[in-house]
């Protein structure tokens, strides 16, 4: 049991990489940038970003959770700037060509 409670504490703590859905919300503004004005690379990235923008929500849940635990309070706000930062971004990117 010592085991299972410490891996439970350790995934309860913040990490940077709790950002992982930058991997896909970058594709997805890179995408709008450079191919935006095409009908297919508009719908793609909005796509990719919709999963991205669906993980972003429960990691900035999480890293909001962190914060109020008071664990690791600087890397939780590392977390909320940059997934905050690359969703606005990405629904600013999608509601210019809209």
């Amino acid at each position: 049991m010592g085991a299972s409670a410490a891996q439970a504490e350790q995934r309860r703590t913040a990490s940077s990489s709790d950002t992982w859905p930058t991997v896909l919300l970058l594709p997805a503004l890179l995408l709008l940038r450079y191919a935006g004005e095409h009908s297919w690379a508009y719908w793609t990235g909005a796509v990719i970003g919709l999963f991205g923008l669906t993980g972003a929500v429960f990691e900035i849940k999480a890293a909001v959770m962190h914060l109020a635990k008071r664990r690791k309070p600087w890397v939780a706000l590392w977390v909320l700037l940059v997934l905050m930062a690359a969703s606005v971004h990405l629904v600013l990117r999608l509601a210019e060509r809209w």
